[in-house]
């Protein structure tokens, strides 16, 4: 298979998993505090990839250097104590797909990032299909604005949107980030379980107390969802990483950001009672995806 294609597989594979953690982390939501569904996500991916990439890549963790570890610690910084935490509270403020949605703005900073520091030059297709996400966002943004009415412009919505795009710049510098990691330092799946381990005890420093009241409160279903939710999560990473080490940033980033069309349809599925999908909405994730659509043409030509 060409790699091209093999790296649009595993890119395509993640966004679906993305989509179906960020359902769950929906759920679990209800009761589960934000910072503390990010631990239970984290902690419950870390294990699973750590037995996945010791089974399989253990000659290439013990030959790791030790400035491999340094670029763990930084991508487990960049997206769980921070991004995942942001994109969490977003959900609870403005829905599963919404913020889904404001995801794909990660590949506008991936484009940037990945041009600036990695010496990336994206084609055409590539390059114009950035700002059609871009402009599919806004109409998404405005889906939301149209059910507010009057509602004063720094609402808890609009804080909402603000934490999904910061969970997407951190994103966005993490996927630029593990691209140079997962190309010269260490290989895919255990650049993605170091980098979930270490980002998992950095969340567990701050949110300790908040983990173990949840544990001793919280009806236990709430818990076991943000766990599953983790595992699902922690595939989609792997997955992630696996792409990044076949393709540019600015080819994979766009292409996950698929991610907001999968989770409106699971939304529309499974969660008609916690979110409601206006055409606004479905026009703007599907003017998002055209752009992602063009990215993949791009990519294979």
């Amino acid at each position: 298979m060409d790699v091209s294609l093999l790296a649009v597989a595993f890119s395509f594979l993640a966004a679906f998993g993305f989509a179906c953690g960020t359902i769950l982390v929906r759920i679990g939501t209800q009761r589960v505090s934000a910072p503390t569904a990010a631990f239970f996500t984290v902690f419950t991916g870390a294990i699973l990839l750590l037995i996945m990439a010791f089974a399989f890549q253990l000659q290439a963790i013990l030959a790791l250097q030790p400035i491999a570890w340094a670029w763990f610690a930084l991508m487990g910084a960049m997206a769980y104590p921070i991004a995942r935490v942001l994109a969490n509270s977003a959900i609870i403020r403005v829905g599963a797909s919404r913020a889904s949605s404001m995801s794909s703005f990660q590949p506008v900073f991936a484009l940037a990032l990945g041009v600036t520091f990695l010496g990336e030059r994206p084609n055409l297709l590539v390059g114009l299909g950035t700002p059609v996400v871009v402009g599919g966002l806004f109409l998404v943004f405005f889906s939301e604005r149209n059910n507010r009415g009057s509602e004063q412009v720094f609402s808890q919505k609009t804080l909402g949107y603000l934490l999904a795009l910061g969970a997407a710049a951190a994103f966005g510098s993490r996927d630029v980030i593990s691209r140079y990691v997962v190309s010269d330092i260490a290989p895919p799946l255990a650049a993605a379980a170091f980098a979930l381990a270490l980002g998992g005890l950095m969340l567990f420093a701050f949110t300790h107390r908040d983990v173990v009241n949840t544990l001793r409160s919280i009806p236990r279903r709430f818990t076991i969802i943000c766990g599953l939710a983790g595992l699902v999560l922690g595939l989609a990473v792997a997955s992630l990483f696996q792409a990044l080490s076949l393709a540019p940033v600015t080819v994979v980033s766009p292409i996950n950001a698929s991610t907001p069309l999968i989770t409106l349809v699971l939304a529309h599925l499974f969660l008609r009672r916690l979110e409601s999908v206006n055409l606004l909405l479905v026009l703007g994730v599907l003017l998002s995806v055209g752009g992602v659509m063009m990215v993949i043409v791009g990519a294979s030509t």
